[in-house]
């Protein structure tokens, strides 16, 4: 059952609104919209729901808006596209610095004045905890540049929760908005260096 899932509608491969399942019949969903009401396709059209399951994990849906309605969408003619929980359990520990550039507040972008200087923790295809001495909101999103050795990934970090830390805070992130090929050059580079990393370990042993 989806019901109670928070979950993104796609256009173009774009989050375009965000919400909650609020009923799941078997045959359709009913979604309570909590953003972007004014960016869903009229009823009829062929969108995409994607899916942040506690058990499951991140999984995407092809669907059709049947009704919307003061915020409530009707959606049926389900079709699974792809499952993400697999990756989203591998992670991996870094000491990657990067610097929040700009907020995301409506869709709208404003640049963080002054940026703030952060470091990844860890890492996945879907989420990322970070480090910085700057008190960030919760639902607040930001966005950095995540530059590796394969890519320049331009990337946005939902807040979800904040826990005090020596020298700042920890944040537990989920990444909005994200391509798919950029969830698949995240994964990619999560491998990557998790082997490197086993191969640290044995040249210390």
């Amino acid at each position: 059952m989806l019901e109670g899932s928070p979950c993104a509608v796609l256009v173009d491969d774009e989050e375009v609104a965000h919400g909650v399942v609020s009923a799941d019949t078997g045959l359709s969903l009913d979604v309570r919209l909590t953003d972007g009401f004014d960016r869903v396709p009229d009823p009829g059209a062929s969108v995409v729901l994607r899916t942040f399951e506690e058990v499951r994990g991140r999984r995407d849906y092809a669907v059709v808006i049947r009704s919307v309605d003061d915020g409530q969408l009707v959606l049926d003619e389900l079709a699974l596209l792809s499952a993400y929980q697999q990756r989203a359990i591998v992670r991996v520990g870094t000491d990657l610095r990067v610097t929040l550039e700009y907020e995301v507040v409506d869709d709208a972008v404003r640049d963080l004045d002054p940026p703030v200087q952060a470091a990844i923790i860890d890492l996945s295809a879907t989420g990322v905890r970070l480090h910085c001495n700057v008190p960030l909101r919760e639902g607040q999103r930001v966005g950095f540049q995540l530059r590796t050795d394969f890519d320049d990934l331009p990337l946005v970090a939902e807040v979800l929760r904040r826990e005090d830390a020596p020298r700042g805070f920890r944040y537990g992130c989920r990444l909005v908005g994200t391509t798919q090929r950029e969830a698949d050059a995240l994964h990619r580079y999560v491998l990557s260096e998790q082997i490197a990393q086993r191969f640290r370990i044995g040249d210390d042993d």
